[in-house]
């Protein structure tokens, strides 16, 4: 869990940029006239970089509570019934990478398991085993940022792309909207990818 938090911190910026870009986004596209003042007046730049230095933190560590690990895994991989990419770990992923060694895994754990359950038990102890490798640490850190990014993506869809679409007039609105979709979708694609490969990691660094 320490180890988690602190992959976690060490994304915080990323997270950040994100946010802000948002923000501006918001801004320039729905406050044109005050955001152009703003930013006529101010170094828009410096104040993000107050903004995320003093509150970034704590605006992240609320968004980011608003949703349990298991609910951002179904975000992010579309399956409401085991949606952790170790789930499948032994039964498809182990298979599709040739640096996986599936005999060797099965002399050192036996019979490979087939339940969902059991395969992201395994998976994860084996994990335990290997956390320290920098391989994996940073397989392990980049799907955490990536399962993050596509979780505040989600609720920019939710908070602020649903409630403009009441508020505001088309054409801007179903564009911005589609924008805040289309946005999800690509980070998603992105954490998949990153979270299949954290999982082939660990089995690759297993049988090497």
């Amino acid at each position: 869990m320490e180890k988690e938090i602190s992959l976690k911190a060490k994304n915080t910026p990323q997270l950040w940029i994100l946010l802000s870009a948002n923000i501006l986004i918001v801004c320039g596209i729905f406050l044109p006239i005050h955001f152009k003042e703003l930013t006529y007046k101010f170094d828009i730049i410096l104040i993000l970089r107050g903004l995320g230095a003093s509150i970034a933190p704590l605006i992240l560590f609320l968004l980011n509570g608003l949703l349990s690990s298991n609910q951002k895994a179904v975000l992010v991989f579309w399956k409401l019934k085991h949606p952790l990419p170790g789930s499948e770990a032994f039964s498809k992923l182990s298979k599709e990478d040739t640096r996986v060694d599936r005999k060797r895994l099965k002399d050192i754990h036996g019979p490979l398991p087939k339940n969902p359950s059991e395969q992201n038990k395994l998976w994860y102890k084996i994990y335990k085993k290997n956390s320290l490798d920098i391989v994996i640490s940073e397989s392990h850190r980049a799907f955490l940022l990536a399962r993050d990014l596509a979780s505040l993506c989600f609720l920019f869809v939710v908070f602020i792309g649903l409630p403009i679409l009441v508020i505001e007039n088309w054409p801007i609105n179903i564009y911005y909207f589609s924008f805040l979709v289309v946005q999800y979708i690509i980070v998603v694609i992105g954490a998949q990818n990153r979270g299949r490969r954290f999982v082939t990691n660990v089995l690759a660094i297993e049988t090497k």
